[in-house]
């Protein structure tokens, strides 16, 4: 559709919906009890606290107990209860995707499309996006790109995490245990301890063990089943407010996972493409002697190699608040250390030699250090404003892996100097009144980003080893704006409109003949309008937001035939996408005991002139690429972005049954559904995940004192297989292979918590 059609429509949209929430408001007044009324959250979308109805963005707030109720415990389950949201996985990284854009390159040396912050502190590889939340008061998901306050990792959206702070008025927390399916185990512990009215700790731990969900049928039982998880956390915080305008919060954080992980990028080859045909269910990489039984469905498979998934965090996080008089100040600083490993059978069969592998995975040690400061206005001034300065750094050695004679090892051809990658950036944001019911909303960003590669090898001596200060280094520059008008509709009604700008910073390729050197950032432009409306006398919250992104140089994943068995990834800037839809959440409470909330998407996403990379085993495909050209790519005009379904749609229905004695017992059920979309760029045969449903139930028994609470819970009781993503994989000149990961089978498990104070 045209820019005009998509700008009217979504107008249209808006209005319409503003009609009739007055009906739904004049339906529905009447007295109600304060007991009903909805509680707003106060939110740090913008930097500064505010009610979620009052800021001028698409965010979707999530409480603590909202957690619990949508067994919120990692990332991989957030797209259930925020619209549009898509949770792509492929083994252990996230690849999420947000309005037409979605993660491609992972790794240390790519960026994300969706930032993840955690206390302010950004989350800087798609494999720490899968960390576990552990006592957290909030998670806040902003969707459309949000580079004007948070920089160049936001070109989709921000997750902001936010997790409880010591208090000063009384010693409390939680015990909880949980046992599950898969023989799961999770222990979870939380205890606040004031030690005076201006200091106080909290102490958060947790040990999560199940075996895996994917049989490994090689050898039953000896332990090598894929996406098991023995994982250790704790969070130490402590808290310091020597005085009124003074508050200091010092965290340190260490968590250690332990498992054999999902295999890099999928673990399984659900079919491949030879001369411009699908045959379902072919590994054409899979050596001479694999068998004809090593993969008989999502959850089971039949790998000879081990495969192992170590990752160690170490994060120590100070925030300082500083309330001047007319200013404010923030101060975030961190450090933290990431070690990770990982081997799986690159074969994905039984086939191979299970003892040597001279492509088996990766390992990285990598440290960051980084560094906010705002300045903010404080009190009923003339207008809002705030000033901030961001720093980051970092420093990876990440490197392959190899086995030989069962042992892991750097092999002789990678690098192993360290990878850098440094940000920098000063912003602003202002909020401006122009009358008393209208606001200009203005920000504005001055991004600065650098990159260094690893020293390239010296191959005149064997084995090679680094030639010092070769590395390719690269710098970026960036100006970031947005731009808005806020309106009171009245007291209970908001609407706004905004154009914002984001932007991903490029990177270099593997130095080879054929491919180019690097490849530069990808932008969008995106338009947005919105209604926030607060109704029934406060029992109904419902908000809309509409919105049109164009994207420019979007980045692409491609594969290069080198000769002979090598095969080299690099990336290349595909081209353009745009995206229209609309987004709706609703919050109500009718009754007493009756809690409903519900989300739904629209979306119409398209690639321009985008070209993916050449997909072997194809001829030209109906003139889409050149076979002879490999460099110049595949066509994918037309087609649907990976992870942009037409519709999704959300609900979760509590109802509170009051017992005499005083105790409440909830069943809750929450269900999900998408319409069909492709799990991967290029919209072929095999690469299309078909409409489901998900539904979760639960059964919750709380005490009269509130002190005790008992779960009994079934996850995706459909049972259902949903591919979260497809990696298009050449393992040879002649072959285009669908890689894939998918959701988690049906589990079921009984939990107890007491909370104390």
């Amino acid at each position: 559709m045209s820019d005009n059609n998509s700008i009217r429509r979504t107008a249209v949209s808006i209005a319409v919906a503003a009609a009739l929430a007055g009906s739904f408001q004049s339906a529905m007044a009447q007295d109600q009890d304060d007991g009903r009324v909805i509680d707003e959250i106060t939110v740090t979308a913008s930097k500064r606290a505010a009610g979620i109805q009052d800021v001028s963005i698409a965010v979707t707030a999530l409480t603590g107990e909202q957690m619990r109720l949508g067994g919120i415990e990692d990332i991989t389950r957030l797209e259930h209860l925020v619209p549009g949201m898509r949770m792509g996985q492929s083994g252990n990284e996230a690849r999420l995707a947000f309005r037409g854009t979605r993660t491609n390159n992972v790794g240390t040396e790519a960026e994300q499309v969706v930032g993840i912050f955690e206390d302010g502190v950004y989350v800087p590889t798609t494999t720490q996006a899968l960390g576990a939340y552990i006592d957290v008061k909030r998670i806040e998901v902003l969707r459309g790109p949000q580079g004007t306050l948070y920089g160049r990792n936001t070109f989709g959206g921000t997750i902001n995490i936010i997790t409880n702070q010591p208090e000063f008025d009384g010693m409390t927390g939680k015990v909880e245990a949980l046992y599950g399916e898969y023989n799961r185990t999770r222990l979870e512990g939380v205890v606040n301890i004031p030690f005076s009215d201006t200091f106080a700790l909290r102490v958060a731990a947790m040990n999560d063990q199940h075996d895996g969900y994917i049989e490994n049928y090689y050898e039953a039982g000896t332990g090598d089943d894929l996406s098991d998880r023995d994982m250790t956390f704790v969070r130490l915080s402590a808290r310091w407010a020597p005085t009124d305008k003074l508050d200091m919060t010092l965290r340190h954080t260490f968590s250690d996972l332990d498992s054999n992980g999902n295999a890099q990028w999928g673990y399984q080859i659900i079919g491949s493409y030879v001369g411009d045909e699908y045959f379902d269910g072919l590994n054409n990489d899979a050596p001479p002697n694999a068998s004809d039984d090593y993969d008989r469905g999502p959850w089971e498979v039949r790998r000879d190699l081990k495969s192992t998934s170590i990752h160690e965090t170490s994060s120590t996080t100070l925030n300082v608040n500083w309330d001047l008089g007319a200013v404010a100040l923030n101060v975030i600083g961190n450090f933290t250390n990431y070690e990770g490993e990982q081997i799986s059978d690159f074969d994905y069969s039984d086939g191979g030699d299970p003892l040597n592998s001279g492509f088996a995975g990766w390992t990285n040690d990598q440290d960051t250090v980084s560094f906010e400061a705002t300045l903010s206005s404080n009190g009923d001034g003339l207008f809002d404003w705030m000033v901030g300065y961001y720093v980051f750094d970092m420093e990876a050695t990440w490197t392959w892996l190899e086995v030989v004679d069962g042992v892991k090892g750097v092999p002789h051809w990678d690098a192993q100097s360290p990878y850098k990658s440094d940000s920098s950036a000063l912003f602003a944001n202002a909020t401006f009144p122009i009358g008393d019911r209208v606001r200009l909303v203005a920000g504005i960003r001055q991004q600065e980003d650098g990159k260094q590669t690893r020293d390239d090898l010296d191959w005149s001596v064997f084995p090679p080893v680094n030639a010092d200060g070769t590395g390719r280094q690269q710098d970026w520059s960036k100006t970031l704006y947005k731009a808005g008008l806020e309106f009171d509709l009245n007291d209970d009604m908001l609407t706004y409109g905004t154009i914002s700008t984001g932007y991903r910073a490029g990177g270099f390729n593997p130095v080879s003949d054929g491919i180019p050197n690097s490849y530069d950032p990808e932008e969008v432009t995106a338009y947005e309008i919105g209604l926030k409306m607060t109704l029934a006398d406060g029992t109904a919250v419902l908000n809309l937001a509409a919105f049109h992104n164009e994207y420019t140089e979007m980045q692409a994943q491609a594969f290069i035939d080198l000769g002979g068995s090598a095969i080299s990834e690099y990336a290349s800037n595909g081209g353009e996408v745009t995206a229209d839809g609309l987004e709706a959440e609703l919050f109500w409470r009718p009754t007493d005991q009756l809690n409903i909330s519900a989300n739904v998407a629209f979306l119409d996403a398209e690639f321009g002139e985008y070209n993916g990379g050449t997909l072997n085993g194809f001829s030209d495909f109906d003139g889409r690429q050149d076979p002879s050209d490999p460099v110049a790519g595949f066509s994918l005009r037309g087609w649907e972005p990976t992870l942009s379904p037409d519709l999704t749609f959300g609900a979760q229905v509590g109802y509170d049954i009051e017992f005499s004695g005083g105790s409440v017992l909830t069943p809750f059920v929450q269900t999900s559904y998408s319409s069909d979309y492709y799990a991967t760029d290029y919209n072929l045969e095999g690469g299309k995940q078909d409409a489901y449903t998900k539904t979760d139930v639960r059964l919750i028994w709380r005490s009269a004192s509130q002190n005790l609470e008992v779960q009994g819970f079934v996850l995706n009781v459909e049972d259902e297989a949903v591919m979260m993503r497809i990696a298009t994989y050449n393992p040879n000149a002649t072959t285009t292979g669908l890689q894939t990961h998918w959701g988690n089978p049906r589990t079921w498990g009984v939990s107890g918590t007491y909370f104390f104070e």
